[in-house]
């Protein structure tokens, strides 16, 4: 597949093109240093992901591996691991049965460095 690199000042000029140009080829807009993909879809609630993230989401472990777009709009990864759910879920567990500890102002200084 093509991709087709265009900075802004282009698609201000020619908008209508470039959107045509995307239902058939790839299309990036440069933005400084950053790119913006134009997506062609007839569903706005579509979500995509990139390669990257399959890798990282390959490499947490079968058995912990969950859905994370249940939890994260999103699709935070770490919300994938089904070991991070389970260690926020005994956290608000334990907060409500009050086994927590409030850290004091100087505490807190000592914890965060601060």
């Amino acid at each position: 597949m093509n991709m087709n690199i265009i900075t802004t000042r282009e698609i201000r000029k020619d908008t209508k093109a470039f959107f045509e140009l995307a239902e058939k080829e790839r299309v990036s807009i440069k933005r400084g240093k950053k790119y913006i993909n134009l997506l062609v879809s007839d569903n706005p609630a579509k979500k995509y992901v990139d390669e990257d993230w399959i890798k990282e989401f390959m490499a947490i472990p079968a058995q912990y591996r969950v859905n994370p777009f249940d939890l994260s709009p999103s699709g935070d990864l770490f919300f994938a691991d089904k070991r991070n759910i389970d260690h926020i879920n005994n956290a608000i567990d334990q907060a409500k049965k009050g086994q927590v500890k409030k850290l004091s102002k100087e505490d807190q200084g000592k914890f965060f460095s601060l």
